[in-house]
This record gives C-alpha cells, sequence and structure tokens, in this order.
C-alpha cells in the first residue's frame, strides 16, 4: 500500500498507457457516483445552492479537494463554511439529498452497458464513499444491483476515499489481488484511493474541474477501445 497524499507518487508504469491494452484484470472494481450516474453532480449542486442561501461559497480548490470525499468530511467543511453547528447542517443537507434522490436517476453514458459486459466476463464490485442505504438505493434505480459480485459501502470500512480502504475490501471480497484488478473512478480523491490500493486505474471525470491522476483518462464510459477491450477478455468460468 502506498501513500494516497501524492497522487503523481502512485503511478508506476502501467499496462494502461497503450490503449488498448495487452493486459487483462483478474477482477474490476467500480466507483458509483459520478461514474455510473450524475448523484455526485446533484450532490455538489446541492451544496452549492445551500451555501448561496447561507450567504456563503467554497473556493474553487476546497471544492475540489472535497468533491467524492465522504458525506461527514463535506458537511463538516460546509457547515464550518457558514458557522452551523455540523449535526444541524448535516441533517439539512440529507433531507434535501433525499428529496433530490426522488427524481429519477439517469445513468451517464455507457454506464449499464460496460457494467454487463464486465460482469458477463470478470468478478466485479462497487466501492462507495455513499453509505450503505444511499448506494444500494441507486444501485435498484438503475437496475443494476445484482450485476454486482460485491458491493462496499463507506459502513463497510474504516476510511473512505482517498484511503485505499474500500478498494482494499473490494479486491478481498472479490478474491483478487488488488494488483491484477482494474478501477474505473471519477473523481481526484477516488483515483488517488484506487492507486494507493495497487491498482491498475481508469479515470473517467465527469464532474468540472477534477483532474485526476491515471494512467489512461477516458472522455466516457462509451469510449469504443474500452468495449472493444472488454470483448477480449475471456469470458468468467
Amino acid at each position: 500500500m502506498t501513500d494516497a497524499s501524492d497522487p503523481g507518487a502512485l503511478l508506476a508504469p502501467s499496462p494502461l498507457e497503450t490503449w488498448p491494452p495487452a493486459w487483462s484484470p483478474a477482477a474490476v472494481v467500480m466507483d458509483c457516483d459520478g461514474l455510473l450516474v450524475d448523484t455526485e453532480g446533484r450532490w455538489l449542486a446541492l451544496q452549492e445552492d445551500y451555501l448561496a442561501d447561507h450567504g456563503a461559497s467554497l473556493d474553487p480548490e476546497a471544492r475540489r479537494a472535497l468533491t467524492g470525499r465522504p458525506i461527514e468530511v463535506v458537511v463538516t467543511a460546509i457547515a464550518e463554511a457558514i458557522g452551523k453547528d455540523p449535526h444541524r447542517a448535516g441533517a439539512e443537507l440529507m433531507a434535501a439529498h433525499q428529496e433530490r434522490l426522488e427524481e429519477p436517476l439517469v445513468p451517464l453514458p455507457g454506464a449499464v452497458r460496460t457494467v454487463r459486459a464486465v460482469a458477463a466476463v470478470r468478478p466485479v464490485a462497487v466501492a462507495s464513499n455513499s453509505p450503505r442505504d444511499l448506494l444500494e438505493r441507486t444501485l435498484d434505480a438503475l437496475g443494476l444491483t445484482d450485476a454486482f459480485d460485491a458491493r462496499v459501502s463507506l459502513d463497510d470500512v474504516a476510511a473512505g476515499k482517498p484511503a485505499p480502504d474500500l478498494y482494499l475490501a473490494a479486491a478481498a471480497a472479490l478474491g483478487a489481488d488488488p494488483a491484477d484488478c482494474l478501477a474505473l473512478e471519477d473523481s481526484e480523491t477516488g483515483a488517488r484511493a484506487a492507486l494507493a490500493a495497487g491498482m491498475q486505474l481508469i479515470a473517467v471525470p465527469s464532474i468540472p474541474g477534477q483532474d485526476p491522476v491515471a494512467p489512461r483518462r477516458l472522455d466516457s464510459l462509451e469510449d469504443p477501445v474500452l468495449a472493444d477491450w472488454i470483448s477480449t477478455w475471456e469470458a468468467r468460468r
């Protein structure tokens, strides 16, 4: 395991530097919010609205650093910015977030197809900084609950991303060595976690301003080379 505080130091020569790679993973671990569905975008918009209602804002660097972090970390920073008790701010934010989640969730381009294609040929897990109830609710809304062999939430580990715990727990649940796993992430926070766990990483950023460090970056999960590469993996037995 490596130090997640310096993402650049986590990069080593990677088979993903060739596209498509000659390598194929033993297992795959995916983020959820911001990678499969734009719940991260909704959560960020809610935070900005809440801050504005209190006459406050976060500077771009603070916003960038908070993206993808566990909810309690975000709530603490926002409560500090508006001078409100974190418990009260958290209750207000989560109530509003739950309300917005009542709106239909739309998967990001290529998400469902990619999950299903991977699940047909490799063990696959989701590793999310969301609490379990929100993760399960999101996957159910997307119709993807059955696609994952393991679902690891913030409730299942001692520390959320950017610590590597979620990715290490997901690899263990799949019975795979992290070094043989492929991770897919959208945020800088998540990318640091995956690299610190020792996984190969494809970053697919969906939030403006995010610049995750990864040996391979794609604009979308609809990338045709990604789909063709997955199709070459031998079917799971």
